[in-house]
């Protein structure tokens, strides 16, 4: 493993190894400077290596988009995304772990990630499929529930959904599956993550296992990086994840949507929504992420006021999905916390989001992450043998 630091400073250099001396384990340790970025790419695709780039310099974005896209290489910013354009650019530059101030704590924290991350290159990961709504109401929640269970089945191997609306989801509600555990307990044990403990937190129904929200004390802050280290085991663990998103475009929804294999973003026909709609597909457009979105155009009428051709024009992106509007079916589904599934218009668009999902996935299958019962027999065993 290669620790390099970037900086013109010297204290930078004297601080970062003051911080991790003797806490994680290096080969070589490289004190760079700006103009020094040629040697991180040379680095082997045989080799890891973790950069702690000193964002305090204007220098420091040209080095991260230097080392983009080399999965040995695993940066972490310092003093940067002080604002949300300069995030946007490091997200787009394949930083995810930003650390605005320098602390000691804080820096062993991510090069502990990031050596995780580095350790665990090229496994198969998850695709990753974002629900997100234009406006609240338009039924972001109830696609992502309906469509995520349809997928695990389709798929036949656990399929999880994560509802990252912390304060207001709604999936463990749709399913009638609020127990014990909720999105928020599993971001409190988010550096601690293994399948013992992750056993212990999901709801499973059938293959679907979810992570939903639950009552939250509204005034009780949450770090946006203990989503991204739930994000980072679930990934690993699961063929197919889904994440539900409040919509609200805050910080730690842009690392999800830039790490998603496709977003679907969910839209009404009415004016409000629409317009919002738009506002969300230039937010998209500025990220970069244009070509990942599907719009889903919910509560859709054959005689609605607007056509999808005016709608599209509206939104300027192509309608994918059509989701008739069934009120009472969906209704009648909430109140049995079912799968909606059959012959109807609408379970047959929901079917084909689902296929969308797990389509495109190879035939490997992963071991599922929660431990059964009987497992526990087993390990006992084979540590006594």
């Amino acid at each position: 493993m290669i620790l390099a630091t970037v900086s013109s400073q010297p204290g930078f250099h004297t601080d970062v190894r003051a911080a991790l001396e003797g806490r994680i384990r290096v080969e070589t340790t490289w004190d760079l400077d700006y103009g020094d970025a040629a040697r991180l790419r040379g680095v082997s695709s045989e080799q890891k290596c973790i950069v702690i780039l000193d964002f305090s310099d204007s220098q420091a974005m040209a080095v991260a988009r230097a080392v983009d896209g080399r999965p040995q290489i695993a940066t972490i910013a310092v003093g940067g995304g002080g604002s949300r354009d300069q995030l946007l650019e490091l997200m787009q530059a394949g930083i995810r772990d930003v650390l605005p101030h320098f602390t000691y704590r804080d820096i062993l924290h991510a090069t502990n990630r990031a050596a995780a991350s580095l350790a665990c290159a090229g496994e198969l990961l998850a695709d990753l499929y974002t629900f997100v709504p234009a406006k609240p109401g338009c039924g972001a929640s109830t696609l992502a529930t309906q469509a995520t269970a349809v997928a695990a089945r389709l798929a036949n191997e656990p399929t999880l959904l994560l509802d990252f609306d912390i304060r207001l989801g709604l999936t463990s509600f749709l399913l009638k599956a609020e127990g014990n555990h909720t999105i928020v307990d599993a971001l409190l044990q988010a550096d601690q993550l293994d399948r013992d403990v992750w056993s212990g937190l999901v709801s499973q129904l059938g293959n679907l296992h979810l992570l939903g929200s639950g009552p939250v004390d509204f005034s009780r802050p949450f770090l946006g990086q203990r989503l991204s280290e739930l994000l980072e085991f679930a990934i690993r663990q699961y063929t197919v994840v889904a994440v539900d998103l409040p919509g609200s475009m805050e910080d730690y929804e842009c690392e999800v949507l830039m790490r998603a294999t496709k977003i679907f973003l969910v839209c009404t026909p009415d004016i409000g929504a629409l317009h919002l709609a738009r506002r969300k597909a230039i937010w998209f457009h500025d990220l970069r992420l244009t070509d990942k979105v599907s719009l889903v155009l919910n509560c859709a009428e054959r005689r609605g006021a607007l056509s999808v051709d005016e709608i599209e024009r509206i939104i300027q992106l192509p309608v994918r999905y059509l989701v008739p509007a069934s009120a009472n079916e969906i209704a009648k589904a909430v109140q049995k916390g079912a799968v909606i599934e059959g012959s109807s218009p609408l379970a047959k668009e929901i079917t084909r989001m689902a296929g969308d999902m797990v389509t495109s996935r190879p035939s490997v299958k992963k071991l599922n992450p929660v431990r059964r019962f009987v497992d526990y027999f087993s390990v006992s065993a084979a540590r006594g043998s």
